[in-house]
Parts: C-alpha cells; sequence; structure tokens
C-alpha cells in the first residue's frame, strides 16, 4: 500500500473518531468505535484499496490514544482562543 493510502485511511479513522467523542479525554464506547472502523473500512472497499480488514483494525486501534491526545490538544488550543 502507498503512503498516500495509509495516510488517507488514518486521516479518515481521526476525523470521525474526533468528531465522535463527546468528552474530550474519554474513550468511544467499543459499539461507536466498531462503527467508526466498519463505515471506513467501507471507504477503503468502495476505492478498491486492498488491505485486510484486521491490518486496519489493528492501525485503528493502535491510533486511538494518539486521536484522543490531538483531540485533547485542540481542545484546550480552542480554550486558550476564547480567553
Amino acid at each position: 500500500m502507498r503512503q498516500k493510502q495509509k495516510e488517507w485511511i488514518t486521516n479518515e479513522l481521526r476525523q470521525r473518531y474526533i468528531r465522535a467523542i463527546n468528552y474530550p479525554h474519554v474513550k468511544l464506547h467499543p459499539r461507536k468505535r466498531d462503527q467508526i472502523l466498519d463505515e471506513v473500512y467501507d471507504l477503503i472497499e468502495r476505492k478498491e484499496i486492498w488491505i485486510p480488514y484486521g491490518e486496519v483494525k489493528r492501525h485503528y486501534f493502535s491510533k486511538i490514544p494518539s486521536f484522543i491526545r490531538k483531540n485533547k490538544k485542540m481542545m484546550q488550543e480552542e480554550i486558550k482562543g476564547e480567553s
């Protein structure tokens, strides 16, 4: 898989995960987390990118802590901007 495809997949997962977070420092409920994975995998299949589901799932789960950190950082910057 090309780097550009990998970045696209990570960005899709990150954007959807952060958009779904209701509370800045809390992981999503497993059902919602899995729903995001399925949505992004459907997009991957539509783009005809061949990558096993398990590989995307592993990558996604490994990235969740960084998604949460990024969201926390964005929230802090928003608060500073409002002050």
